[in-house]
């Protein structure tokens, strides 16, 4: 499965963790992926950059995922996304992650992925 920003910022933002989608995922066995432009995404604030705790926390949320590289076929698929769909870049670039793997996109955004046809939206639902 590959995983989104929103469910790692979900997972930032709250005070009980353990009651989150990203817990429930990483708990697992299987280790989930995200793409380099998530981790570069989530990088990009500039609160991370203020605070070492907000860096150290992301730090350790990336030490237990796997990292997917942006390649040269998730590139020109992701081209063929935002071309077609009108999507946002970054979210192209996810969306082809997840579709070069046939892996499933969990996400607490389903309306920014659900016209591309042919990805498989994992069945995520907003913890309360």
């Amino acid at each position: 499965m590959l995983i989104d920003s929103s469910l790692i910022i979900d997972f930032i933002r709250r005070q009980d963790k353990s009651n989150c989608w990203f817990y429930f995922l990483i708990s697992g066995e299987a280790k989930p992926m995200v793409s380099v432009v998530t981790q570069a995404e989530l990088y990009a604030g500039k609160s991370v950059w203020e605070k070492r705790g907000a860096r150290d926390e992301l730090g350790l949320i990336f030490s237990v995922l796997r990292i997917l590289p942006l390649s040269e076929e998730i590139a020109v698929a992701a081209g063929r996304i935002r071309a077609i769909y009108g999507i946002d870049l970054i979210d192209a670039i996810i969306a082809a992650s997840a579709m070069s793997r046939s892996e499933s996109l969990a996400t607490l955004n389903p309306k920014h992925f659900k016209v591309i046809a042919g990805l498989k939206l994992a069945p995520i639902a907003n913890y309360s």
